[in-house]
């Protein structure tokens, strides 16, 4: 019996017929007061996700409305600018009729005008031809003046650049007698100068002492620059040399790589086994960053070395599903590894070997000898250990046996006599294979042929690992070595520098000494050859004739030329005064003739104006009928498209009266408004069909969640009330009993007591015993795993007793 059953029969056995079934009823309401608050949150939480959901419904909603409004407005304007125009093409057809009949008028017009004009333009063109033949007389008579004209003006030019010439060479003959005067006198000014400046320049100074000094000096440093220069040839050397082995063992270590990416390469293409190079890699990693339990090589193949070269066909093939696999030491690793490689999508594997990996591997050979066996295959390779018992366990190999000769005799007796699975000849692979139900007679043997080995190829594994380390360990120490002899070197130049410092300090001072002594000297000299120069071209200048000497007859010869000259002026003025005359009346003549022919011209351009006008406003006409007949047809087919695609109503036309009444205006607004409606995006063309089916869901479900928190809230006052009557009553008898327990427990010489224990849920209440048998213990509640069988029925006894005495002294009403 559980604490609540023992209270509930305590109510049965003590307490009065209402107090059982209150607590009976309270229970009841209160499993349906909970079943109520279950129903009420599960609405609440649909009703909190209804209105999220048409929360984030309401702005498609919105923009939905908003959208059919833009697009009706739309639709409203497209009729009103069909309407338009059907009213623009009715107006324009009016138009062209006005404009047809005004064109008739004017073309019947033009016609009267143009035969009135014909008679005048023909009589002025007459007149205006006589005028020119009388023009063209006159020029030809001025062609011949203008002729003489030019004869005489080309001897009056000639004459005038005799006379010129002849000035010119006058005045070339007095400039050169000028010029010469004005030479020689400066040629003498300037050797007074010269001699003057030789007479007053200083001694030229004697530095030859303080040069050798110098030179002394310089050649020591150069000698000590030498020396350095030989030691750091040698420094250089030593380098170079250390470069060379740098490279040479770089391009070894690359060549270790090689070898191993070659053999990778191999594996990869052999078993197809696409991405193991990045599975390496990712253990390596994980290697690195001590991320294994236990010890992980791998891929098989790449650690295995062929000692005997010929046996690498028959190892790969008995290791052929094992050689891109990784071996561990651990099961987690393996999950580890399995787990990536089945991310990665890698055709590769785990093998786990948990023993001592450095225990020995039994291998004998030799009992096969007899047989023509040259050994086995875990005999001609070594590995990792952990590599060597994994092969060991999963291929056997110490079972697969390598023949120098094919002899099939010999190799049945060893398969049926000493278990043996494989055996390898030169020409065939031998497979033992046992019978079904595992007897020998039905066993059999299988041979098949053998490829060669496409993987277990060259050095791998440990040796050129150690190989790769002793390189880079060299490596290291070349480096170094540069390194130091690149410092020497460094050194040698920091003291080359302050001797190459001193040299051209000194190399500098000896050139200015040099260079002062020699510009004295040189100085001195010049000024003695420019003064000898001066003298000598000061000779030569007084030697020369005057110029001028040649003047007297230049002269008479220009006095001759300008008489001739004055002459052919005279003759060239007449004629340009006969000319002028001839001019003036041609001038006369072309200006009447020209005003004839303007007159004739314009009024020919009038009659033809006239003319073209006439048949212009003839074209007019009927293109202005053509246009007229057709605008009418258009005006005609609006009407009749608009009527049928945009019939009006009232409502639609009073809504006309709000808009623009310019269709540029319309059509632009009615882009705008697209661009505003193509704006608003609805992902859910169904938006406002859910949006109202959600509001009224929502709407039901408030009232079902109000009507549900008055009913909770009507059961919680009713349950109070009960609760009210019941409580006080069950803690009063609770209250006895404990009392009488409590009592007859002391009289043993133990302690106990008896609560209520309460909580929310009525179902949950229960009486609680607690006792103590023991001085040196605390009231303990009562449970089997507590007290002992014996103490818990002393218990159960005296509160049975405790029951017994408030029955008897009517506790229970």
């Amino acid at each position: 019996m559980n604490e609540y059953e023992l209270l509930v029969a305590t109510e049965r056995a003590v307490g009065s017929t209402s107090l059982y079934e209150t607590h009976q009823t309270l229970i009841a309401m209160r499993a349906e007061v909970k079943q109520k608050e279950v129903t009420a949150q599960a609405q609440k939480q649909r009703l909190d996700q209804l209105k999220l959901e048409n929360q984030q419904l309401e702005r498609d909603y919105k923009r939905f409305n908003q959208r059919w409004k833009l697009l009706h407005r739309v639709d409203v304007m497209k009729k009103k600018i069909a309407w338009m125009h059907v009213r623009e093409k009715q107006l324009k057809a009016k138009q062209l009729k006005e404009e047809l009949v005004k064109a008739d008028k004017a073309v019947a017009q033009a016609n009267e005008e143009a035969k009135g004009d014909e008679t005048p333009a023909r009589r002025r063109r007459d007149d205006a031809d006589a005028a020119k033949r009388t023009a063209n007389d006159l020029q030809n008579a001025i062609k011949r003046k203008e002729e003489e004209a030019r004869l005489a003006a080309d001897k009056l030019e000639k004459d005038g650049n005799a006379v010129t010439e002849l000035r010119e060479r006058l005045d070339g003959l007095a400039a050169a007698s000028q010029k010469q005067k004005a030479e020689v006198k400066q040629l003498q000014d300037k050797l007074t100068k010269v001699e003057a400046t030789v007479e007053s320049l200083p001694p030229v100074p004697d530095h030859s002492a303080k040069i050798q000094v110098l030179q002394q000096e310089m050649n020591n440093i150069r000698d000590q620059l030498a020396h350095l220069e030989a030691e750091k040839g040698q420094l250089a050397d030593a380098a170079h040399n250390a470069r060379i082995e740098h490279g040479r063992l770089a391009g070894e270590l690359r060549q270790c790589d090689s070898l191993k990416y070659q053999r990778m390469q191999a594996l990869v293409q052999a078993q197809r086994a696409h991405g193991l190079d990045s599975a390496t890699d990712w253990v390596n990693r994980q290697r690195a960053a001590d991320a294994f339990k236990g010890e992980v090589v791998g891929p098989i193949g790449l650690e295995i070395k062929v000692k005997v070269p010929d046996c690498a066909p028959y190892l790969e093939q008995a290791a052929w599903w094992q050689l891109q696999n990784f071996a561990v030491t651990h099961q987690e690793d393996a999950n580890m590894l399995l787990a990536e490689f089945k991310r990665q999508n890698i055709r590769s594997s785990a093998v786990a070997y948990t023993g001592d990996i450095h225990a020995p591997i039994a291998s004998n050979s030799a009992p096969y000898r007899a047989y023509g066996v040259a050994c086995s295959l875990d005999e001609v390779y070594d590995a990792h250990p952990l590599v060597k018992h994994c092969l060991a366990n999963l291929c056997s190999l110490d079972k697969v046996l390598v023949m120098e000769q094919h002899n099939m005799q010999a190799i049945r007796a060893l398969m049926e006599q000493h278990h043996i699975g494989q055996v390898f000849t030169p020409q065939l692979k031998v497979s033992y294979i046992p019978s079904a139900h595992g007897g020998r007679e039905d066993a059999s043997i299988a041979t098949s042929g053998l490829f060669p080995s496409r993987v277990l190829t060259g050095a791998v594994g440990a040796d050129i690992d150690q190989r790769k380390q002793q390189l880079q360990a060299r490596l290291a120490q070349v480096e170094a070595s540069i390194q130091q002899l690149d410092g020497q070197v460094a050194a040698a130049q920091q003291r080359e520098a302050p001797l190459h410092a001193r040299l051209d300090e000194l190399s500098g001072h000896r050139s200015q000494l040099a260079k002062e002594t020699s510009l004295a000297s040189t100085k001195r000299a010049n000024l003695n050859r420019a003064y000898k120069a001066g003298q000598t071209h000061l000779a030569k200048l007084e030697a020369r004739a005057d110029p001028l000497a040649q003047a007297p007859g230049l002269e008479r010869q220009i006095a001759r030329a300008l008489v001739a000259h004055h002459a052919t002026l005279t003759k060239q003025i007449e004629a340009a005064l006969k000319q002028w005359q001839l001019l003036q009346q041609h001038a006369v003549a072309e200006l009447v003739w020209r005003e004839l022919d303007m007159q004739a011209v314009a009024m020919q351009r009038a009659l033809d104006s006239r003319r073209a006008a006439v048949r212009l406003l003839d074209k007019a006409a009927r293109a202005a009928k053509q246009r007229y007949q057709l605008a009418e047809d258009e005006f005609k087919r609006a009407k009749q498209v608009a009527e049928t695609e945009h019939p009006l109503d009232k409502a639609t036309k009073d809504r006309f009266a709000n808009m623009p009444n310019d269709i540029e205006t319309l059509e632009e607004e009615v882009e705008t408004l697209k661009q505003q409606a193509a704006e608003l995006v609805v992902n859910d063309p169904h938006v406002v069909e859910n949006y109202q089916l959600r509001q009224t869901e929502i709407e039901g479900l408030e009232q079902q969640v109000a009507e549900l928190q008055d009913q909770l809230g009507a059961a919680q006052q009713e349950m109070d009330r009960l609760k009210e009557n019941w409580l006080p009553e069950l803690q009063r008898i609770v209250g006895l009993i404990n009392t009488s327990f409590s009592s007859n427990f002391s009289q043993i010489g133990c302690a106990g007591e008896v609560l209520l224990g309460q909580h929310e849920d009525y179902d949950k209440f229960s009486i609680q015993i607690k006792v103590k048998f023991r001085e040196e213990e605390e009231l303990q509640l009562l449970t089997a795993q507590r007290q002992s069988g014996g103490e818990r029925s002393v218990s159960t006894i005296l509160y049975l007793i405790a029951l017994q005495v408030r029955l008897n002294a009517g506790c229970g009403g």
